[in-house]
């Protein structure tokens, strides 16, 4: 490479920049057809920019390991609800988690309760509130002024009060209630359609938690402890 520039003043960064973002004039253009110098700068800040994006890139993104335990519901319940909306905006990890899932089901049949570690998975039963739907395979859990609709599993109490809102989704204002109620506190708390995670959040010291702005539908809902136990309300539909 020259050591100087055939058609002083040289080219400075920002022209340099723009040229390598393809925002070049006609007179910049000109100039590094001919100089070998400024050119030869410019290859080295192109190198120097992809250097730093390999870097940065995926910088915010859960470590590889972190999106294994989150898929096998082994984090704290914190953890999970930051990995659970970092997933709701990042498409590469979503991507990774999935094919995650994938990768584990061709291993071999696996059931829920082994994905889930020790954890033991109850089904929770509709048995209180729009009574008219507790023998049917799916409860109809509608936003309107019948009360709350609760469910229950081995002394684990469930209500959910569903109310609609102006356009045209629902909220959850949900309620965990047990004999160890201290067990729960934190409690990770997943709402999910066709597998897929629509909402998330965490149940608090007093056992409520709360979902906003749900689209009507089928729905699974999951409470996840730090220890303990896994609550599932199963093939129930929300509607209006």
């Amino acid at each position: 490479m020259s050591t100087n520039c055939v058609s002083p003043p040289e080219l400075d960064d920002k022209q340099l920049l723009l040229y390598l973002d393809g925002e070049v004039d006609d007179e910049t253009a000109s100039h590094l057809k001919r100089c070998a110098y400024c050119r030869g700068k410019a290859e080295t800040l192109d190198r120097l920019q992809k250097r730093m994006t390999t870097r940065l890139y995926r910088l915010t993104c859960p470590p590889p390991i972190e999106l294994g335990e989150y898929h096998l519901r082994m984090l704290p319940a914190f953890q999970m609800l930051a990995v659970a909306q970092h997933l709701r905006q990042c498409p590469h990890c979503t991507q990774e988690v999935a094919e995650l899932e994938g990768f584990l089901s061709d291993l071999a049949p696996i059931r829920e309760d082994s994905l889930l570690g020790k954890a033991k998975v109850l089904i929770a039963q509709l048995v209180g509130g729009q009574g008219e739907f507790g023998s049917a395979p799916v409860a109809a859990l509608r936003g309107e002024d019948k009360g709350p609709i609760t469910f229950e599993v081995d002394g684990v109490v469930i209500i959910l009060d569903i109310q609609p809102t102006n356009k045209g989704m629902v909220n959850i204002l949900g309620q965990v209630a047990a004999d160890h109620q201290e067990q729960w506190t934190g409690a990770f708390v997943e709402l999910r359609k066709a597998g897929e995670l629509e909402f998330s959040a965490t149940v608090d010291d007093l056992g409520a938690f709360r979902s906003e702005g749900v689209i009507p539908g089928p729905k699974e809902l999951r409470i996840t402890p730090e220890g303990g136990s896994v609550v599932v309300v199963m093939n129930f539909e929300l509607s209006i």
